[in-house]
This record gives structure tokens, C-alpha cells and sequence, in this order.
């Protein structure tokens, strides 16, 4: 969907006249198309511009929750007011410049630059590389040869885990993130908390994300919320209550809001 015919059917009803709504957004395949090194994206002026509208409007919550760090994806974005959420949920930077950060065990967090060595040394080869997100790394092979990559990922995740760090994989990356029951769905479920009540769900929150990290936060607002899921392939299945084909359509998506806010 990406015309405002089909965003009157799904968000109309929903918002009726509310004119106060919580946005959580995503930011890599979602606000930007992912690039080839995640230091070349950029978010499209015209999707920047239509964000900074709907946050001074007065009438937005906005979050990013992203699998970057907090600062780099609030130097991404650069729009003030907003709370910008970073690896995966682990971080949250309010507007005000605090912060809020899970705990890591120091028996794991001391691991971590031995982990980045040993990645670095072992497997980082061949169009792999490894990103350091300051809680967290992402082993990045999109540029390697297809053929290598099953054995690498294999060894590569038997190093993360062998540090005490747990191996999630996501499209053309392996990410080694920290052993704690933490996920974008559990940082929503703070962030919503902490800036509104225990009544959050009574809020009108919209979601948009591409990847399966941002399923924890649909199914958090299943039933309550809306959310959207950017995928080209329509048979991917999705927690999420629509499906958006690219970030296109979360352009449109955030127009329609626009036009609806800001009045």
C-alpha cells in the first residue's frame, strides 16, 4: 500500500479524531534503504523533512529503535525531540541526553574486544567485516563470495558464542549481542512505559519496521496498536497487521500523518 486512499482504510479508523499518536520507527530498510557499508546511508530530505513536520507538530511521540547505536542513528537522522533507541533496545537516548542501558554482565562485557579480535582475525576476510556498535558487533558478509559464506557464519558464531554472546543472524549480517532477555519489542514496551503510564496500550502507537528483530515489537502491539512490516515478499510471514513494499511507502505512510497532524 503506499496511496492515502489505502492509508484512510488502515490507519483511518484506527486514529478516528485522535489528533495525539506515538510513532516507532525503525531506521535501516525502513526511514533508509540499506546501503552496501551502513556508514553510506542517508536518510532522503524529503522523509527527513516530513519527520522534523510531525514532531513539531505537538502532536507525536516519535522513537527510533534501531539496531545501530543510539548515536549513530540520532546522528543519522539528526532531528531533535526525539528518543533514539540503539542496538536493538539495549540503548536509549532521551532528548534531554540521558540515558537508559541494559546491564551486561561484566563477565560477558569483558569478553567484548577479545570477541572483535578474534573475528577480525578468523573470519573477517574476504568481504567480511566486522562493525563495532559499542554493546554489541555486527559481522557483515554482503560483499563476500556466496560459496564461503555458510562456513564462515558457522565459525563465526561458534566464536561469539564461545565469548558468552548470543548469535543472532539477519540478512546478510550475524550480529553478536549480549545474553540478556532484551529485544526492540521489551525497549517499546519501556520507552511507551516510561513516557506515558501503565495504560500505554490505551495510546494510539503505530510501528514500522523490515526485519525480524522489529517482529518482537508487532507482537507487542497486536491487538492494541498498528504496525507495518516493509517486505518486497508478500509470502514473508509477519506479526505485523499490514505489509508496506519499500521505503517509499513509509514516506507515504508518514505523509498521510503529516496531513493528518499537522492542521
Amino acid at each position: 500500500m503506499s496511496t492515502e486512499e489505502e492509508f484512510d482504510q488502515c490507519l483511518g479508523s484506527f486514529l478516528g479524531n485522535e489528533q495525539s499518536i506515538a510513532l516507532l520507527l525503525d531506521y535501516d530498510g525502513a526511514l533508509a534503504e540499506i546501503p552496501d557499508r551502513p556508514e553510506l546511508s542517508v536518510i532522503p530530505p524529503e522523509t527527513k523533512e516530513t519527520l522534523r513536520n510531525i514532531v513539531n507538530s505537538g502532536k507525536a511521540f516519535v522513537a527510533i529503535i534501531s539496531g545501530r547505536s543510539a548515536d549513530d542513528v540520532q546522528e543519522k537522522v539528526g532531528i531533535a525531540n526525539i528518543i533514539y533507541s540503539g542496538n536493538h533496545g539495549l540503548e536509549v537516548l532521551h532528548p534531554d541526553g540521558t540515558r537508559h542501558n541494559q546491564a551486561i554482565p561484566k563477565a560477558v562485557s569483558d569478553n567484548f574486544d577479545r570477541m572483535i579480535d578474534q573475528l577480525n582475525e578468523e573470519v573477517a576476510h574476504n568481504g567480511a567485516w566486522v562493525q563495532n556498535k559499542q554493546f554489541s558487533i555486527s559481522l557483515h558478509y554482503r560483499d563476500m563470495d556466496p560459496r564461503l559464506v555458510p562456513e564462515m557464519v558457522q565459525k563465526a558464531r561458534r566464536i561469539i558464542e564461545s565469548h558468552g554472546y548470543r548469535a543472532d543472524s539477519a540478512y546478510q549480517v550475524l550480529d553478536g549481542n549480549p545474553p540478556i532477555e532484551w529485544n526492540k519489542g521489551r525497549a517499546a514496551e519501556y520507552i511507551l512505559g516510561a513516557n506515558f503510564d501503565k495504560d500505554w496500550k490505551r495510546r494510539k502507537v503505530i510501528f514500522a519496521g523490515d526485519d525480524a528483530t522489529d517482529e518482537h515489537v508487532m507482537v507487542l502491539l497486536k491487538g492494541s496498536g498498528k504496525s507495518f512490516r516493509i517486505t518486497r515478499g508478500q509470502d514473508v510471514e509477519s506479526s505485523a497487521d499490514f505489509k508496506l513494499s519499500s521505503t517509499k511507502s513509509v514516506y507515504q505512510m508518514l505523509k498521510w500523518l503529516e496531513k493528518k497532524l499537522c492542521v
